[in-house]
């Protein structure tokens, strides 16, 4: 949706995508109306237009109906049609073997991987849970109930109900794992409390299970087991293919920006920058190159200079 955003001639499109940052991850709905205010300040009017025709549940943070556990973007989408990219060209069914491969694979490396964690919980939930315990440690708190208390942070006041899961802030509630302030709550009840809260889906012992079932090889497609009783394969029931050359990656948007990788002047790689945005070390310059001059030319100088 950033790449298709309709932005006003004349108008920043840099300073109309953070905006529409800030309307798609707003937790509530009064931060999202500051930022879709602040589009309105900015006169991007058809900017507005064009986000009121999509319907906020399938894009905005505070009206999403289901878990969506913090993603906002479809890059699995996209990281998935980029490992395939290279056997798009191939006919279906030994697309879906290759695919079936690749899967294969992976899921045998992210068994192998899990058996060596022993924490509850899988390392990048546990380094996020640390992180929480870190940030809460300067906040002030008042206890209302056994499980209510009241946070006081930087930011505002907060309202945690441990028995609901619930958080003032809404972190909680979207991205399915404990915010800062159910944090410090949590942590005046004793220092395993947090664990009680995350859901089973970031425990190790889920991870495990979810590859623990192997996917087993298959036969292969040219070479099928059996065929049809009369002795013959029957032709496939689909129509004819489209002449041309199969397509390789997904079309996109009429306003959608690709950006390219072009050659840096200061360190010679491709990027995403140029020579003024550089943060590498410049290219060490070249060795200069003398010239070897044929024995010709320095006779023909010798004849001038002498003769």
């Amino acid at each position: 949706m950033k790449g298709n955003i309709p932005v006003p001639k004349g108008k920043s499109r840099q300073t109309a995508v953070k905006l529409f940052e800030k309307c798609y991850t707003a937790l509530t709905k009064e931060k999202f109306y500051v930022a879709a205010k602040s589009m309105s300040n900015l006169k991007l009017d058809s900017m507005i237009d064009w986000m009121v025709k999509i319907p906020f549940q399938n894009w905005a943070v505070h009206a999403f109906q289901g878990e969506r556990f913090g993603a906002n973007t479809s890059n699995f989408a996209e990281s998935f049609n980029s490992v395939i990219k290279h056997d798009k060209r191939l006919p279906a069914l030994e697309l879906v073997d290759c695919i079936r491969a690749k899967v294969m694979v992976q899921n045998y490396k992210s068994l192998v991987d899990s058996s060596k964690w022993t924490s509850r919980i899988t390392p990048r939930m546990q380094a996020r849970l640390n992180k929480r315990v870190t940030d809460c440690h300067f906040f002030k708190f008042r206890r209302s109930s056994d499980k209510v208390f009241e946070i006081i942070s930087p930011t505002g006041k907060h309202t945690v109900d441990l028995d609901a899961r619930t958080c003032t802030c809404n972190w909680w509630d979207k991205h399915s794992f404990p915010c800062t302030h159910s944090m410090k709550a949590m942590l005046q009840i004793g220092p395993d409390e947090p664990y009680k809260y995350i859901i089973l889906y970031y425990t190790t012992k889920y991870y495990r299970g979810l590859y623990a079932r192997p996917i087993y090889p298959i036969p292969d497609s040219e070479r099928p087991p059996k065929i049809s009783e009369e002795g013959y394969v029957l032709p496939p029931n689909g129509g004819r293919e489209s002449a041309g050359r199969k397509t390789t990656s997904r079309y996109r948007g009429s306003r959608e920006k690709v950006r390219k990788k072009r050659k840096c002047g200061q360190c010679g790689r491709l990027g995403f920058h140029n020579h003024h945005r550089c943060r590498r070390a410049p290219l060490a310059p070249s060795a200069p190159v003398f010239r070897r001059e044929s024995n010709s030319r320095i006779i023909n100088f010798l004849r001038r200079m002498l003769f």
